[in-house]
């Protein structure tokens, strides 16, 4: 295995822990702290405003390594179809943790935010990502 790929596989599972501790303990602490009425929400629907915390942070992650990406890397901007620039795969890996990572807790949660169509989505933009890997 070349450095390359463990670089990659590193990421993704280092993703996936991260964004499980945010789902599981940093939601829950932060969410307290900021709003008053958190502590008095239902476990359904702490449970479904934590996976939207976690959603909206990797949104926020990875959306602004793409445009960092877009906007100032030299392999991407060189050529931005067929290079194969290493920080685009860091950031794939890292979305790849996420989709990974959100399927554990849809699984887990199904009762309260399982959905057939999140679960298409995920493991559609997985084989996506694990072509373009």
């Amino acid at each position: 295995m070349d450095a390359n790929t463990k670089v990659v596989i590193g990421t993704l599972c280092s993703s996936f822990l991260l964004f499980q501790v945010l789902f599981h303990f940093v939601s829950y602490w932060f969410s307290a702290k900021v709003s008053t009425g958190y502590n008095s929400l239902s476990i359904d629907k702490k449970i479904e405003w934590n996976s939207r915390v976690v959603s909206t942070c990797h949104s926020l992650l990875v959306g602004i390594f793409g445009l960092y990406l877009f906007l100032f890397d030299e392999p991407t901007i060189a050529d931005p179809l067929w290079g194969d620039p290493r920080l685009v795969k860091l950031n794939i890996a890292t979305a790849s943790g996420y989709l990974i990572s959100d399927l554990l807790i849809i699984l887990l949660n199904w009762k309260v935010i399982g959905d057939k169509f999140f679960v298409i989505h995920h493991c559609t933009a997985l084989s996506a990502y694990y072509f373009v890997l």
